[in-house]
């Protein structure tokens, strides 16, 4: 008897130290909002160790910023459809982590899908320079961008984002 409680006690504590460890591996998200002057905001959330910065490749995510019907234009840029290719490189890290964010800014007369890829003539394109920033859990960080465009990102352990509330 002093045997087999002797080896339930030992198997509990085996499966408590495993659940234990895998407690402390939490999935790391990185919200993201874009916003023109004249849109609705764009949210877009991806497990942050999918933008882990490697060689060769560039880790892009795709904002479509869409005219808000009733907005006041300050030109005729304004009108255009939106897309914004912003390309993120994240260092790893549990609690901060820094950030690799450049990017381009297109405008097309029309929005147009082929094989669900945005296709079309580009009436202007503006790039975003380079710029590194320090992440740190939960606390958001706004990117100004070109032409009056908000960028905001945050690190997060919940994939929703909490930069609006």
């Amino acid at each position: 008897m002093k045997k087999g409680a002797g080896i339930l006690i030992l198997a509990g504590m085996v499966l408590i130290g495993c659940s234990s460890g895998e407690m402390e591996k939490k999935t790391l998200y990185l919200n993201t909002e874009m916003q023109s002057p004249v849109s609705r905001i764009a949210q877009i959330t991806v497990p942050a160790d999918t933008l882990i910065k490697e060689n060769g490749v560039r880790h892009i995510i795709l904002y479509s910023l869409r005219p808000t019907p009733g907005a006041t234009f300050n030109d005729d840029l304004e009108r255009k459809y939106t897309a914004a290719n912003m390309y993120i490189n994240l260092s790893p890290g549990k609690k901060s982590r820094t950030a690799q964010i450049s990017g381009e800014i297109n405008y097309y007369d029309t929005e147009r899908y082929v094989n669900a890829k945005l296709v079309g003539d580009i009436v202007k394109s503006i790039p975003v320079p380079e710029k590194t920033i320090n992440l740190t859990l939960d606390k958001p960080m706004v990117i100004e961008l070109p032409r009056g465009m908000h960028f905001s990102v945050e690190l997060s352990e919940s994939p929703d984002t909490q930069q609006g509330k």
